[in-house]
C-alpha cells in the first residue's frame, strides 16, 4: 500500500510520499452509548453533499460528480452546526465529492487545520457498469432479477436488509453481464460492509491514538446504509425507514460511538439534519473565512 500526503488547492497539488501501515478489520456490534467511557470515540459519519449525479438520479458509485451549489451550501451549514466540536481526526472516501464536502464541514466547524485521510475504504459501493444507470434503469434491472413489479415490494420484503440484498443482486448480475475487468465490477454485499467497517475502525483507532474523542468522516449513502443495517438493528422506526429505503439525506450526520477496546459500536439518530438548522442560524450573524488549502493524506 502506498500513501501520499498532498496539499489541495485550486489547480495545484503538492505530493509527498510517506509509508503506510496495513489496516485492521472491525468486529462491530451494538454497545451502550456512554460519553464518559474513555474507550469510546465519537465518529460524526456524514453523507457527502448533493451532487449533479444525485440530481440526475445516477447510481454514481465509484464514478465522481461535483457538488451542486446547494450541496456546497448545505455542507457549509452542517459544518457551522458542528462548531464547538474539536475534531482530532478526519477521513473521507477517495472521491472528489467526499473531499469537497469534508473541506466545507471542517472549515465551517472551525477545524480547518485538521489533516484529512483520503482512503478507498470509505468510498461508495462499487457498481461496475451499472453506475451509469439512473434510478429508473436500476429499478427495472432489480425488479426483473427479483421478479417483482416495483421497488416498494422489495422494501417491504427485505426491510432493514434492502440495501444489502439489492447490492448482492447487482453483484450477481454483474458477474454474468459486466464485461469490465473483475476488479471494476460491482462489489458483493459482504465486500461493501467489510470495507466500510474496516475504514470506521481505522478512524476510531487513529483518533484514540491521538488521545482524541471526536472524528469527522465523509462517506456515501449506500455504503453507510449497508454498514448501519448490518451492525445495529436497534434503530428507531424513522431511522429504519431511512436505511430500508436507502434514503439517508445528503450531508446528513450519524453519530457512531465506537469502543476501541471492544470494537463494539452504537449509533445516534441516522442522517441527522439538525446541524443544518443550527448552522443556518449561526451563519446569519457570522462570517466564516474559508481556508485556501486542505492537507490530505492520500492512500492509493
Amino acid at each position: 500500500m502506498f500513501k501520499v500526503t498532498k496539499l489541495i488547492t485550486s489547480g495545484m497539488i503538492a505530493l509527498l510520499a510517506t509509508s503506510s501501515i496495513p489496516l485492521g478489520i472491525a468486529n462491530a456490534k451494538s454497545v451502550s452509548n456512554k460519553k464518559s467511557n474513555s474507550n469510546v470515540v465519537t465518529i460524526y459519519l456524514a453523507r457527502h453533499g448533493q451532487t449533479t449525479g444525485n440530481v440526475l438520479t445516477l447510481n454514481e458509485g465509484w464514478d465522481d460528480y461535483p457538488l451542486t451549489p446547494k450541496g456546497e451550501q448545505v455542507a457549509k451549514e452542517v459544518g457551522a452546526g458542528l462548531r464547538g466540536i474539536k475534531f482530532n481526526y478526519a477521513a473521507a472516501g477517495k472521491l472528489v465529492r467526499h473531499l469537497d464536502t469534508i473541506k466545507d464541514m471542517l472549515d465551517y466547524s472551525g477545524n480547518s487545520n485538521v489533516v484529512v485521510r483520503e482512503t478507498p475504504l470509505l468510498r461508495e459501493a462499487g457498481e461496475g457498469k451499472y453506475e451509469l444507470y439512473n434510478e429508473k434503469q436500476s429499478d427495472e434491472l432489480l425488479n426483473k432479477y427479483f421478479h417483482v413489479s416495483n421497488q416498494n415490494v422489495l422494501v417491504k420484503k427485505f426491510g432493514i436488509d434492502y440495501v444489502n440484498k439489492t447490492n448482492q443482486a447487482l453483484y450477481e448480475i454483474s458477474k454474468k453481464h459486466d464485461t469490465l475487468p473483475k476488479a471494476d465490477r460491482a462489489e458483493s454485499a459482504k465486500q461493501i460492509i467489510n470495507r466500510e467497517a474496516k475504514g470506521i475502525k481505522q478512524v476510531a483507532d487513529a483518533t484514540a491514538k491521538k488521545n482524541g474523542k471526536n472524528a469527522l468522516v465523509v462517506s456515501s449513502g449506500d455504503i453507510i446504509a449497508a454498514y448501519l443495517s448490518k451492525y445495529d438493528k436497534h434503530m428507531s422506526k424513522a431511522d429504519k425507514k431511512l436505511v430500508s429505503n436507502d434514503s439517508i439525506p445528503n450531508s446528513g450526520v450519524t453519530k457512531v460511538y465506537y469502543n476501541v477496546k471492544t470494537n463494539k459500536v452504537s449509533f445516534g439518530k441516522v442522517g441527522d439534519l439538525s446541524y443544518v438548522n443550527k448552522g443556518t442560524k449561526y451563519l446569519k450573524n457570522h462570517k466564516v473565512k474559508e481556508s485556501k488549502f486542505m492537507t490530505v493524506q492520500y492512500e492509493k
